[in-house]
């Protein structure tokens, strides 16, 4: 007996499929041109907006797992991207800092993370473009009171 219900038509599974393409973009565009990872780039990201950071920091910012972000520290470090200073208030964690080398990658990765945001912003209409952030936010804001309250549901 077949039911009819079609998970593709739900938004969860719609927005998963969209992000894990995107990503799936990002993994293949970035090991290409630069020979980093999404997760390096996240992290590159991070710290040109914040300056400086910690491991913990980025994984709030990105969602990323700690593990991950670890690696990804590991490799930009050894390549001299990044450089890490233990920090002064929390002798268990260390400050990350962005290097000149990392300042040019990021500058490179993000010309082409413009390119791709440029074709998506296109791809819509003035109405859609200025719907899409409030609507993203809603739904955000949605899948937020439901972690704090899953009994809402």
């Amino acid at each position: 007996m077949a039911i009819k219900f079609d998970i593709r038509d739900r938004v969860g599974y719609r927005v998963q499929n969209l992000a894990n393409k995107m990503i799936l973009w990002g993994a293949r565009t970035y090991a290409q041109k630069f020979n980093v990872g999404v997760q390096e780039w996240r992290i590159l990201s991070v710290l040109a907006r914040t300056g400086v950071g910690t491991a913990r920091e980025v994984c709030e910012l990105t969602m990323m797992d700690k593990g991950n972000v670890s690696r990804a520290v590991g490799k930009l470090v050894c390549s001299g991207r990044i450089k890490e200073q233990p920090d002064k208030q929390d002798k268990r964690s260390s400050v990350l800092i962005l290097t000149p080398k990392g300042v040019e990658l990021y500058k490179r990765i993000k010309k082409v993370s413009d390119a791709r945001e440029k074709k998506f912003w296109a791809a819509l209409t003035a109405a859609e473009r200025k719907a899409l952030p409030q609507i993203l936010t809603k739904l955000d804001n949605v899948i937020e009171e439901l972690l704090q309250n899953p009994e809402k549901v």
